[in-house]
């Protein structure tokens, strides 16, 4: 009888070691990766056109891909899904990101960009929520 339960502990241990494993590893795709179509391209590009001011890592970023990347999520915002991205400044992350928000496919997108975890601007025209989303996303 004690053999038995053991062997369902262990069972169910293994169960859950394999679920949880695999769930971390059911991050979506990196912006460098989602970039390299074109609809994200263009989607993504067009945030900065005619854009003043933007810090030399983010446009080194936006010429050629020269950042930290972290595995893009799906977020719900209102009662609509949204993909997240993230990509930081290299050598120097904490604090200094772009967030970026697409619609599902890469046809929109909106952006917070922080400097030492301080916001600096949002790209795209976001609406309230999206803002909010990006804010919380900025503040994680």
């Amino acid at each position: 009888m004690k053999v038995q339960i053991s062997i369902l502990i262990f069972v169910a241990l293994l169960v859950s070691m394999t679920n949880t494993i695999w769930s971390a590893e059911s991050s979506g795709p990196y912006l460098y990766q989602s970039l390299s179509q074109p609809t994200y391209k263009k989607t993504f590009n067009k945030l900065f056109i005619d854009q003043q001011n933007i810090e030399p890592w983010l446009k080194g970023y936006i010429n050629n891909r020269n950042g930290v990347d972290r595995p893009s999520e799906i977020r719900m915002v209102g009662n609509k899904k949204y993909e997240l991205y993230g990509i930081c400044q290299p050598h120097n992350c904490p604090g200094n990101y772009l967030y970026i928000l697409f619609e599902p496919g890469g046809s929109h997108a909106w952006a917070i960009f922080t400097k030492d975890n301080r916001i600096l601007r949002f790209f795209g025209n976001p609406n309230k929520e999206q803002q909010a989303a990006l804010e919380s996303a900025a503040n994680e």
